[in-house]
This record gives C-alpha cells, structure tokens and sequence, in this order.
C-alpha cells in the first residue's frame, strides 16, 4: 500500500457505518488541485475504524478543512452503463483539523473596540 497526505474539505457531514468487521466512520473529501491553469477537484473516499476517529463524527461536518494521512488504494468497478469508474480511497491513519480561513465577525470572541476614549481629567495628573 501507499501511504499518502491530504488536504481537502470535507463534502458532506461524516457517517458511522456498521460493517461485517465492526463500526467504521465513512466522509468524502473533496481536494482541489491545478491542471493547465484550471481547477480539478478530485474526490476521495475516507475511511477509518479507529475508535478515536470514531467518537469525533460529528465535528467531521460538511465545509471542514481536513488533512488525511492514511494508505491509499484505487477501487475499480464497471459502472451501469459499461464504463469503466475508479475512485480513490483513504484509509486514514491520522486526521487533523487545519483552521483556514476567516471566520465571521459574529464568530469571534474578541470584543469590538470602543469607539471614544476616555478624556483624561487634569486634576488626576499627578504633577
């Protein structure tokens, strides 16, 4: 196998699947990259039995950006039509959350500055 990273956001919010070898956690990952000045987004499949990967599910939501480090496989089947369809998959090792981007001004913690400043009295001077 090959062991690969990527970075992607997550397309839509992650599910736990109840398998014939145990419970595993299942999302797709869209990872964009360039070719000939345009660009492609590739689709890869993640998944993984870790119970740690597991338990955090429901922060593996649609729009999050994520880096997948894991062993990658190319799964190949005929579609319906008689085409041949290949999709990547991950099985991840490791997932990180990466916190890119700005966050809405109603998100932020941080209170908004005063707009006047308070005039400083002369007789608190100390000379």
């Amino acid at each position: 196998m090959i062991y690969s990273n990527f970075t992607g956001r997550v397309a839509k919010d992650a599910k736990v699947v109840d398998g014939v070898n145990g419970q595993f956690l299942s999302m797709d990952l869209a990872v964009n990259d360039f070719s000939k000045g345009e660009e492609v987004t590739q689709w890869v499949r993640v998944q993984t039995s870790d119970p740690a990967h597991i338990k955090l599910v429901q922060y593996f939501t649609k729009g999050k950006i994520l880096t997948i480090h894991g062993n990658i496989k190319i799964d190949q089947w005929e579609g319906k039509d008689g085409t041949p369809r290949a999709q990547l998959r991950v099985h991840a090792k490791n997932i990180d959350f990466l916190n890119i981007g700005k966050k809405p001004a109603t998100d932020s913690n941080v209170p908004d500055a005063p707009t006047d400043t308070p005039k400083e009295k002369k007789d608190d001077l100390p000379f």
